[in-house]
Parts: structure tokens; C-alpha cells; sequence
């Protein structure tokens, strides 16, 4: 089981890197754009859509990353006044509640990508792409999610 972690855990890592890796396009795709169409009043028709495109791999890349180091907002209010036992079995529970909702979303955007695919649906986009490749990334990053909240409810980090 602990080889299983260390390889959710590196996975994630890696996701989080391709985040950074997105945010990075993002940026400069955005700059190009402001840069062709104010210096040199011809702008693009597809960098926009590129920027869309990476926010939502930045977005479901780091989500992993984030949901393992604990590093997602929390407001804690309740468990810090609360006696360490009970803090800890609200924790859990907190974790499994968090578990499940990511189940579901990953689940229905599992589903949605895989229907995506089998109709070769593509974006609705002067460049269209297809679909599923956004939302198999969606469904990635929440399927992890819930993995690493299930680890953390378990009390495995």
C-alpha cells in the first residue's frame, strides 16, 4: 500500500508541474495576445482559447497537489475549539464528506468525457479542439483528489 502513495503521490507531483507548465502558457499566451493586438493591431483568434484551455489544466493539474498538502482554504473554527479527539473524528469525517463529492464530480466528468469522445464533439471555438481532452483532465484531477482525501480520512497522508 505504500508504494501504491508514493506512486499517487509522485503522480501528483508530476500534475502539479504540468499546472505550473500551464500557468507558464497561460501567461505567455496572454502577453502575446496584448502585445499583437496593441503593438501591432493584429490579434489572434486562438490565443484565447489556448488561455482557456491551460487555465483548466492549471486548475484540475494542481488541484492534487493542493487537496495532498493540505494546502486548500480551510476555515477551521469549529475543529480548533473543539477537544483533539472529536477535532480529529470531525477531520475524517470531513475528509471522507470531501472524498465522495470528488467521487461524483469525477465520475460524472469521467462519464461526460468518455460520451465526448465517443461523438467527437469539439469545443465550440473559432480552433475547435475536442472535448474530451479538457474534461478527462477535469476528471483526473478531481479522481486524485478524492484518492489523497480517502488517504487523508484513513489517516495516511
Amino acid at each position: 500500500m505504500d508504494r501504491l502513495g508514493r506512486w499517487h503521490d509522485t503522480s501528483s507531483r508530476l500534475l502539479f508541474i504540468v499546472a505550473g507548465l500551464a500557468l507558464c502558457a497561460a501567461t505567455g499566451l496572454y502577453l502575446f495576445e496584448v502585445a499583437a493586438r496593441y503593438l501591432f493591431d493584429a490579434p489572434t483568434t486562438w490565443s484565447g482559447e489556448a488561455v482557456q484551455y491551460s487555465l483548466a489544466i492549471l486548475i484540475f493539474g494542481a488541484l492534487p497537489e493542493v487537496t495532498r498538502r493540505s494546502a486548500h482554504v480551510a476555515i477551521d473554527i469549529v475543529p480548533s475549539s473543539l477537544p483533539k479527539r472529536l477535532s480529529g473524528r470531525l477531520e475524517r469525517f470531513n475528509c471522507m464528506m470531501g472524498a465522495g463529492a470528488c467521487m461524483v464530480a469525477a465520475a460524472i466528468a469521467g462519464n461526460e468525457a468518455l460520451r465526448q469522445f465517443d461523438r467527437g464533439l469539439l469545443t465550440n471555438a473559432a480552433h475547435p479542439i475536442p472535448r474530451w481532452w479538457i474534461t478527462a483532465m477535469i476528471a483526473l484531477g478531481l479522481a486524485s483528489a478524492a484518492l489523497h482525501l480517502l488517504r487523508q480520512g484513513a489517516g495516511r497522508r
